[in-house]
């Protein structure tokens, strides 16, 4: 039967190359979709209460990669690549790598610098 999806404003599409990285393939809806990555996206933040990283560690493309993975590498066998289409969020797929770098290091600046508090830094790095 396949993965038949509608979307509506804000979520991401998926390409057919994209939706065959989908490794229960019995899932055939959005509902399906949405719970099994909720349960995935819950044991990556288990997992991260349960450990200790270091700032030097967070702060790392490598780091960003492995908690994605983490959050949905038991749904998509993409998960923790960078993605290879465009969508209708972030930036350009191919400046994914550049935007990361850039980031990452304005937040080892806020950090260093005290430029905004603890909260706000992360609030600044989440929305980017």
């Amino acid at each position: 039967m396949g993965l038949d999806l509608e979307y509506i404003y804000g979520q991401t599409p998926l390409s057919d190359e994209e939706k065959e990285g989908l490794f229960i393939k019995s899932v055939t809806t959005r509902g399906e979709l949405d719970e099994l990555e909720q349960l995935n996206i819950e044991k990556a933040v288990e997992w991260t209460i349960k450990n200790k990283f270091s700032k030097e560690r967070i702060l790392s493309e490598e780091f960003v990669r492995l908690v994605h993975r983490k959050m949905f590498g038991e749904v998509w066998e993409w998960a923790g690549k960078f993605r290879r289409s465009q969508k209708n969020i972030g930036v350009d797929w191919i400046r994914i790598g550049v935007e990361l770098r850039k980031l990452i290091d304005d937040t080892k600046y806020w950090i260093e610098n005290n430029t905004y508090s603890p909260d706000e830094t992360a609030v600044r790095f989440k929305h980017r």
